[in-house]
């Protein structure tokens, strides 16, 4: 498999990885038989690991003024990384074998659960992985150490089926040298003997090498890095388990913001350690400083920004920001920061002007700059890690700079705006449609803070300019004033939809005419969405069926790649559509892109990242299928989901209506896909389908009718423990199905809930795991 090995690790550094390694699957003989890959994949052989490095700026310069202030660390990876797992993978699928992509982060069962006796037990641990792919070993304070960055990266991990040459276990300078900086630095004095478990450490052997590092309690490190206390106030807690967690909630102590922690900021490498204390206080990283062309450095920077949607692009000296927009927390070194920084970097990304008085538009809106937002924040770490690839400093900005440097700017709206007085009269209001957001509570996640309201840990959130998202990078680096629109689509114009580079994650696109759209309740007039409007386009991504078909259904009784694929698909979709309304827009049309074309369907839970916090959830597959089905990319079969050739039930897809006048596209399917068997219905443990009764949907589709209230307990409040939750660890919630579902119904459910989700993450949906039986047993393919 030399040449398969070669190509994936060639597509995972054009991905943008600093490291990469690959792991035979013998080497987890000594794991939990539930934590090894062949538990998650029957039959893998390998797993795939690649790092990228945090910019050491924005390390040295966060945690500040105390670790409870994460500023500009980490900004951009997680996304960056989940996008990297998802596309590697279905390059993997390619190749003829199967893979199955794991999130950065994010997905734990905090208690122990069947054969895994640990706490706060990662679903597949990256950290481990990378040891055992060649890339490092483990420091005392349980960081993963690589040569040549320390503890600075992130990593992301690819089982597969492939039988790919692995890399050798690392053998070169010892990385830890136990100097016991992560100790005497940890504010809530973690590594003390008395807070330590028994023995002390943790012992870890991959063929025949042994690692040992701190036996944390893991719930006390849970207290500022996932529920956001106040880490100073952590040496005086007592916490042995998660009872004392839920004491301090009730003791109102300050959440200040989710902890970026003193054991990864006050950590290095000893090989490539150095000190410069009147910089910072933190142990700073060897690195030779390279000479820069300005106007090539530029150009590098300007085409990061292109590759990553942003269609404006700013430079400006950071002296021309005055310190009131900085919105920085109270004690943060502004001064020292303005002495060794010199320029930001801004990246701008124009919003369609959605139509008012539209319930329906106003969150289709926001799932664009949502996603969008993701996607420029992926932009900064970009550039901020490519300045500091040439040895200069460089960070990712938390104080939404570019909103000062985009607010002069006269931006002009992609389409003009309507007026919908009158409109979508019955249509539901976003806490109706998407459950959780009846509780009030926001998350504590930091990188909810740092990416959706902008200034970190602030209580007032920055406003919005109303036609542009950006990000920013603060640097050192040398360089020059710009003011610029980005041509994102040079070399374009003449392409076919289907060709158009910026859509080849895109797995079908199909095209019908406004006036063959379906009519019936519950869907938009798109006609009256955007006037004069000739095209719908409809972008659909695959969910690979082998996941599906797995989840919580193998071994390793594991959800967190299928639920992880919800959000990361349905982002890339997103980041598709707008790019696809741009460039129908540079081409003379109106265009719009939208999530959700059903005004009253009831949205799917969202476990994790900007759909959660937006209090967005995901859009009801079923209420939109019959604009899909119409455009030819499947039938609809009795469970009312769209059924699609190749991926059966799962996949997702979102809509782009344009005033051009496109072809239609020829039906990707002919003859039956549903075979009828009702397996959906039986599957369904809420029993939703009524396989007795029929219901004609829009269009015509004949369906099992579907108890709304049913099938809301479950997929929308994760209140079925057979749906998914109940493998990620989650207390089984003491209430039964409360009909009608009303919003006080609601809120006494999500009170229900496991108490680390609501009175830890203040999310009471907090990543449950949800796979729809419907959907999962379905066998049409």
């Amino acid at each position: 498999m030399k040449k398969a090995t070669e190509q994936i690790k060639q597509k995972a550094w054009e991905m943008g990885a600093d490291l990469v390694g690959i792991a035979p699957v013998d080497r987890w003989e000594k794991a939990p038989e539930m934590l090894q890959p062949q538990a998650h994949l029957p039959g893998a052989k390998s797993v795939v690991v690649m790092g990228i490095h945090h910019p050491d700026a924005s390390v040295e310069w966060g945690g500040l003024p105390g670790s409870n202030y994460a500023g500009p660390f980490q900004i951009g990876m997680i996304p960056k990384l989940d996008t990297m797992s998802r596309r590697l993978a279905r390059y993997i699928d390619n190749l003829g074998e199967k893979a199955i992509p794991y999130p950065c982060t994010g997905f734990w069962r905090h208690r122990p659960y069947k054969s895994i006796t640990s706490t706060n037990t990662a679903s597949f641990s990256h950290r481990h992985a990378a040891v055992a792919a060649g890339l490092g070993e483990f420091g005392w304070n349980n960081l993963f150490l690589s040569r040549n960055y320390g503890p600075r990266q992130r990593l992301i991990s690819v089982i597969t089926t492939a039988d790919l040459d692995s890399d050798q276990l690392y053998t070169g300078d010892k990385l830890c040298d136990r100097c016991g900086m992560c100790s005497s630095h940890c504010p809530g004095k973690n590594y003390e003997e008395q807070h330590l478990l028994f023995p002390g450490f943790d012992r870890v052997e991959i063929d025949g090498m042994v690692w040992e590092y701190a036996k944390l309690n893991r719930w006390r490190c849970l207290w500022g890095e996932q529920f956001a206390f106040d880490m100073d106030k952590l040496a005086s807690w007592d916490v042995k388990g998660e009872e004392e967690l839920y004491k301090a909630a009730g003791a109102d102590v300050l959440r200040l913001g989710g902890e970026f922690g003193n054991c990864l900021r006050f950590c290095m490498s000893k090989p490539i350690r150095k000190w410069e204390k009147t910089y910072s206080a933190a142990p700073l990283r060897e690195k030779l400083k390279k000479e820069i062309n300005i106007d090539e450095l530029v150009g590098m920077l300007r085409e990061i920004g292109r590759q990553n949607g942003a269609d404006n692009f700013n430079i400006r000296p950071l002296s021309s920001f005055p310190d009131s927009c900085m919105r920085l927390s109270q004690g943060y070194p502004l001064h020292e920061m303005r002495k060794n920084f010199t320029w930001v970097v801004s990246f701008g990304r124009k919003i369609p002007s959605f139509p008012v008085g539209s319930n329906l538009s106003i969150d289709c809106s926001i799932y664009i700059r949502a996603a969008g937002k993701v996607r420029l924040s992926i932009c900064a770490y970009e550039s901020a890690a490519l300045i500091d690839g040439l040895g200069w400093e460089a960070m990712q900005d938390w104080m939404s700079l570019g909103e000062t440097a985009f607010a002069s700017s006269e931006q002009k709206s992609m389409i003009k705006e309507c007026d919908m007085d009158g409109f979508e009269e019955n249509s539901l209001s976003r806490e109706e449609r998407y459950k959780p957001a009846a509780d009030k509570a926001s998350g504590v996640q930091r990188e909810q803070q740092s990416m959706t309201a902008g200034a970190q840990n602030q209580k007032n959130a920055p406003i919005i300019e109303p036609g542009m998202i950006s990000c920013s990078v603060i640097c050192e680096v040398p360089l020059r004033y710009v003011s610029e629109d980005i041509n994102l689509f040079t070399d374009m114009k003449e392409c076919k939809i289907a060709s158009l580079p910026f859509l080849e994650h895109v797995d079908r696109i199909a095209v019908i005419k406004i006036n063959k759209l379906p009519k019936g309740k519950g869907l938009a007039d798109v006609s009256k969405l955007l006037p004069g409007a000739n095209s719908l386009i409809v972008l659909q991504m695959a969910i690979p069926m082998h996941i599906a078909e797995l989840a919580n259904r193998q071994k390793a009784e594991c959800a967190t790649s299928y639920s992880y694929l919800q959000y990361q698909t349905l982002r890339e979709l997103l980041w598709a559509a707008h790019d696809l309304s741009g460039w129908l827009y540079e081409k003379g049309h109106d265009a719009l892109p939208f999530a959700d074309l059903s005004t009253t369907s009831f949205r799917t839970l969202a476990p994790y990242w900007e759909f959660s916090w937006t209090k967005l959830g995901h859009p009801d597959p079923r209420a939109n299928a019959p604009l899909a089905a119409a455009a030819g990319l499947g039938e609809i079969g009795m469970s009312g989901l769209l059924l699609s050739p190749g991926f059966g039930p799962h996949h997702k897809f979102v809509f782009v209506a344009t005033t051009a006048d496109i072809s239609e596209t020829a039906p990707f399917f002919s003859g039956k896909i549903c075979l009828s068997c009702g397996r959906c219905a039986d599957a369904c443990p809420m029993k939703a389908l009524d396989n007795s009764g029929s219901e004609i949907l829009p269009g015509g589709a004949k369906t099992f009718p579907r108890n709304e209230d049913k099938c809301q307990w479950a997929r929308s409040l994760g209140m079925c423990m057979e749906e998914g939750p109940g493998t990620i660890g989650w207390k089984t919630p003491d209430t039964k199905l409360i009909e009608p579902l009303t919003i006080e119904a609601v809120k006494k459910a999500l009170a229900a809930k496991d108490p680390l989700q609501r009175l830890g993450y203040l999310y009471p949906c907090q990543i449950d795991t949800i796979v729809e039986k419907c959907s999962q047993d379905c066998p049409a393919k």
